[in-house]
């Protein structure tokens, strides 16, 4: 079983492959229909992939219970939005999307579990504010405007090296002193 987008089938390209290998295994395909398309999920199928995803992120989020999750995940993912045929049925991009978008806000935060309200908005953001685009990696936006603020401030007072056209003036300045007037009538 591969995950993939859109009409292509993960695999079948290298199945097809002459070896003898991939020949092995083309073989063990049933005859009618050697690859299926799950084009979307119900609930309990849903609470399937949340626990193989509780599984895979374990060693980064060691409290992490995805499955408690499912009813509010499978609600916002069915929303008419998302979902707009009303099929009840939760297509893989957006369930991917919305977890992985909940667990990097949680791991930015440095939590074990992935939070209630990192769930929610990620789901906000996949319904209502898809445009919108989030930098998860600062600690505090204020802090990090300040800062920047700060370090404009000391290059706007650095001294400023000077031009050609100022070295040539001083040049000529100097040149002028030693010579006495510069505009002799």
């Amino acid at each position: 079983m591969t995950a993939g987008r859109g009409a292509s089938i993960p695999l079948k390209d290298v199945f097809d492959q002459p070896e003898t290998m991939w020949m092995q295994f083309r073989r063990r395909l049933d005859c009618l229909q050697p690859y299926c398309r799950i084009a979307s999920h119900t609930e309990g199928e849903v609470r399937d992939i949340l626990l193989a995803l509780e599984q895979i992120y374990r060693p980064s989020f060691p409290d992490l219970h995805l499955q408690q999750w499912t009813g509010s995940i499978y609600t916002w993912l069915t929303h008419p939005l998302l979902d707009p045929q009303k099929s009840g049925r939760v297509l893989m991009d957006h369930l991917m999307k919305l977890v992985t978008m909940a667990l990097q806000r949680s791991y930015a935060k440095g939590e074990g579990d992935v939070s209630p309200k990192h769930l929610e908005d990620a789901a906000e953001q996949l319904t209502h504010r898809r445009d919108k685009i989030y930098v998860i990696d600062i600690q505090d936006p204020k802090e990090e405007d300040e800062r920047q603020k700060q370090e404009s401030l000391e290059e706007s007072e650095e001294p400023k090296p000077k031009g050609n056209k100022e070295a040539k003036r001083s040049r000529k300045q100097r040149s002028q002193g030693e010579s006495g007037d510069p505009n002799p009538k």
